[in-house]
């Protein structure tokens, strides 16, 4: 019996997001826990003072807690971050994205301190920024910081709301 040869895919996939990518959904829980703790904490204690029936002084540093608690949920904006999350996987899982294939131009390259845009890249007439010090879980990786998107690399780009969602390369 004749062994069955199936054919090998000219391209590699070096990356494809997912609900983590880039650490971003760990990031994002880890600063809600961190939101909620602080204002559970200072709520637990400020109650505890008053029915303990200690002095208003004493209750300064619970409510400055409960305070700057608050303040960080609101500036992080939890909300907005998750839904920025699923509309991208969403928009992925779903296949509503463009895609767009040919060699990679590289137009400007972000330094690896940042202090400047990301690295513009262009792929058959489009043309992205990818910016590492960006949080976001579609692909960020500069050149700068172990990116693939250099020049004359033959690169499949899938891409949503011009953010990059996967990058497949052709071997060489």
């Amino acid at each position: 019996m004749a062994a069955v040869e199936f054919p090998v895919s000219e391209f590699v996939t070096v990356f494809e997001i997912t609900r983590n990518s880039n650490g971003i959904f760990a990031d994002v829980l880890f600063r809600l826990l961190i939101g909620v703790a602080c204002l559970i904490g200072g709520l637990f204690v400020v109650v505890r003072k008053w029915r303990r029936g200690a002095g208003a002084a004493s209750r300064i540093a619970p409510l400055f807690l409960i305070v700057w608690s608050l303040a960080w949920l609101y500036l992080h904006d939890f909300p907005h971050v998750f839904g920025r999350i699923n509309k991208l996987l969403n928009g992925y899982e779903e296949k509503k994205y463009q895609v767009v294939e040919g060699l990679v131009e590289v137009l400007h390259q972000q330094p690896a301190t940042g202090h400047a845009k990301g690295d513009i890249v262009v792929v058959n007439g489009k043309q992205f920024e990818v910016n590492y010090f960006y949080a976001t879980p579609a692909y960020h990786n500069t050149l700068a910081h172990g990116g693939v998107l250099g020049r004359d690399v033959y690169a499949r780009i899938y891409y949503y709301n011009g953010e990059i969602l996967r990058i497949d390369i052709r071997e060489r």
